[in-house]
């Protein structure tokens, strides 16, 4: 059966956090991205109680970035370099992708979305790039700002037939990532120093993050635009295949 496009855009959420001390903000770039890719983007406040009440009336998530996650979450001691916590935000996040990982619900995670996924799923993180593995590659200028560098896409992956390209230049900044990878996930695209750039999950094709931010270079970019179409393409899918059981149901 050829499936059909529903006749409305799928609503996707974004997770909006705090910046600069205004609450719920979100930078303008994911919306734009978003709608660029035929999705409907509402934002939401996860630290909020009934927050995962928003999985039942959206057709995928975005996992935004933000701050530093809390080691208490993947049970490490913390660092000096842990900046902008917020345990609350934490905890709902990681709520959250557990819950759309097992109610299907595709979500595609952005930096600290990549790494609650994986504490979400069991993993845990580096709490500072320079200390733990150097600064032969610099994911992070040290004013803060993003800077530019390469990714190697490995072969076989979902990154790769997303992209069809074998490195990508990406828009880095974080200062953390993965260091023992949840067992559910495989990895999808490297740094030249190691790091874990992106990962799926080979049990679930609707889970994708990224390391890096998509968002700041996809309005020029059409690689980093096809991460969001990606997203919009799944919520469509699950759109369509819900509306086929309820139709059988009657």
């Amino acid at each position: 059966m050829v499936e059909s496009l529903p006749q409305e855009p799928p609503v996707i959420a974004l997770s909006a956090y705090e910046r600069n001390g205004e609450p719920y903000s979100l930078a303008p770039q994911y919306a734009a991205a978003v709608c660029q890719a035929g999705g409907l983007p509402i934002l939401f406040p996860p630290q909020c109680p009934e927050a995962r009440i928003i999985l039942s009336r959206c057709d995928a998530l975005v996992l935004t970035g933000g701050g530093d996650i809390s080691p208490e979450f993947y049970r490490a001691a913390c660092d000096d370099s842990i900046h902008m916590v917020h345990p609350d935000r934490d905890a709902a996040e990681i709520a959250l992708a557990r819950e759309a990982i097992a109610r299907r619900i595709p979500v595609l995670g952005i930096c600290r979305g990549l790494q609650i996924i994986n504490v979400a799923l069991g993993g845990d993180l580096l709490q500072d790039l320079p200390k733990n593995i150097g600064t032969r590659i610099c994911h992070r200028k040290q004013d803060g700002d993003p800077i530019m560098h390469e990714v190697i896409v490995l072969p076989d992956t979902l990154l790769g037939s997303i992209v069809r390209r074998d490195t990508l230049e990406i828009s880095s900044w974080h200062h953390q990532a993965i260091a023992n990878m949840a067992p559910s996930l495989r990895i999808n695209a490297i740094a030249e120093d190691g790091v874990i750039e992106a990962v799926d999950m080979p049990d679930n094709p609707d889970i994708f993050a990224v390391q890096w931010h998509p968002e700041h270079t996809a309005a020029g970019d059409p690689h980093q635009q096809a991460l969001f179409n990606w997203l919009v393409k799944r919520a469509e899918r699950r759109i369509v295949r819900t509306i086929e059981r309820q139709e059988n149901k009657g």
